[in-house]
């Protein structure tokens, strides 16, 4: 449970980032289901780079690029390629950042039909 009174709005994302993220199992990696696991060390470093990066430093085309041993945050085509160059021999997953970012609500078009029934 969150407590709302305690979080901001880009803490979605961080929630979001924090499922899929339990989801991951790596090649070779043991994890037994029916275990409690904590936060494994490339998990809390991923997690905190998002966090120093909302909101300020997400463009519409951030993202992390999570491996074994931590994440890459690019934005840009450059930056992106690069980072699939040097993941391309290992397993990695990709969290568009600047996608989830944008599907925030505060960051949606505000519409006449929502003014209606917002009363405004």
């Amino acid at each position: 449970m969150i407590d709302a009174h305690h979080t901001v709005e880009t803490d979605i994302i961080l929630v979001r980032l924090y499922g899929a993220l339990k989801r991951l199992v790596w090649p070779e990696e043991r994890r037994p289901a029916n275990k409690d696991q904590g936060l494994r060390v490339w998990e809390a470093i991923t997690i905190e780079t998002a966090r120093a990066a909302l909101p300020d430093e997400v463009q519409d085309d951030t993202g992390l690029f999570i491996h074994q041993t931590g994440c890459e945050l690019v934005s840009g085509p450059g930056p992106h390629c690069f980072a699939l160059f040097k993941l391309a021999d290992q397993p990695f997953y990709y969290a568009p950042l600047g996608r989830w970012f944008n599907e925030l609500p505060s960051r949606r078009p505000v519409t006449d039909e929502s003014k209606e029934k917002a009363g405004v």
